[in-house]
């Protein structure tokens, strides 16, 4: 590949021998060139293809100095053999402009608190939040900052998001905030506070996020229409879950607007009896 041009010391723009123009990242890889240089393809750390669609964003590699795009990489490597998912080119990008911006409001001493924010994302998010935790020693060690506890959240998001390609990262907060709301709900209607470690909580958690991102996406009803008997046992057998699941209703139909169709009901009141039934058991 020939050099082009530096965006940084770590990123700079290439040529392979098809014409093709790449964005590649690693550690010196834009430093001491010259245009039509060969640069080393072992000292490649990432790719990125310089496409149209893309250019536009990848130029922002510019507005980075070296050490953000490289502390970035790294924590993608870690994240990525951690959760055991793969950051696209966007995500990637996203996440430095994101690690840009903290380290400057870190330098600035301003600091972003939401208390209930993280304590609601570490519940949703375990595996993620410990994720996050964990690159933010990794950027105080490598960056030499010290960023406050409350990051982890932001970067929580970040993380949720490459697990589920399909959402915009502002869907994947709106999610984990209806997400939030609709587990106080039944927490409020029980008077108890659910077991976040069980495996009900997991999948009544499962189910919202698919759910709320149905709706998000206009996809208002189920492919498949469930027997309309179902809805009448489940009034008949779970009277106390099937009323949460109408305050559920008309609170998602009073914030977003939204209707919640029979299935969905049906789906919703055997999960909020499978999340509570392990608490009034025990």
């Amino acid at each position: 590949m020939q050099y082009v041009k530096n965006f940084n010391n770590n990123a700079a723009l290439v040529e392979d021998a098809q014409g093709t123009e790449w964005i590649v990242l690693g550690n010196g890889i834009g430093f001491g060139h010259k245009p039509g240089d060969l640069i080393d393809e072992n000292n490649v750390a990432r790719y990125f293809k310089a496409d149209a669609d893309h250019r536009e964003s990848l130029d922002n590699l510019q507005n980075f100095d070296a050490e953000i795009t490289d502390a970035t990489l790294a924590v993608v490597k870690a994240v990525e053999a951690e959760l055991g998912v793969k950051f696209t080119d966007y995500q990637y990008l996203i996440l430095a402009d994101h690690i840009d911006f903290a380290v400057k409001r870190a330098d600035s001493g301003v600091t972003l608190s939401d208390p209930a924010s993280k304590w609601e994302v570490r519940r949703l998010f375990p595996k993620e939040f410990e994720a996050a935790r964990r690159a933010i020693l990794q950027l105080d060690a490598t960056l030499g900052i010290d960023l406050p506890e409350d990051e982890a959240s932001f970067l929580t998001y970040h993380f949720v998001n490459v697990e589920n390609e399909q959402e915009k990262l502002q869907d994947t907060i709106a999610i984990s905030k209806l997400t939030a709301s609709v587990i106080k709900i039944v927490q409020l209607q029980y008077q108890t506070t659910l077991d976040a470690e069980s495996f009900n909580y997991s999948r009544f958690v499962s189910h919202l996020r698919y759910f709320f991102i149905r709706m998000l996406k206009g996809d208002k009803e189920p492919s498949e229409a469930l027997d309309p008997s179902l809805l009448i046992l489940m009034q008949s057998k779970y009277p106390r879950e099937y009323g949460v699941v109408e305050i559920i209703a008309k609170y998602l139909n009073k914030a977003h607007g939204w209707h919640v169709s029979d299935n969905d009901k049906v789906y919703l009141t055997l999960h909020v009896w499978r999340v509570t039934h392990r608490e009034e058991t025990k």
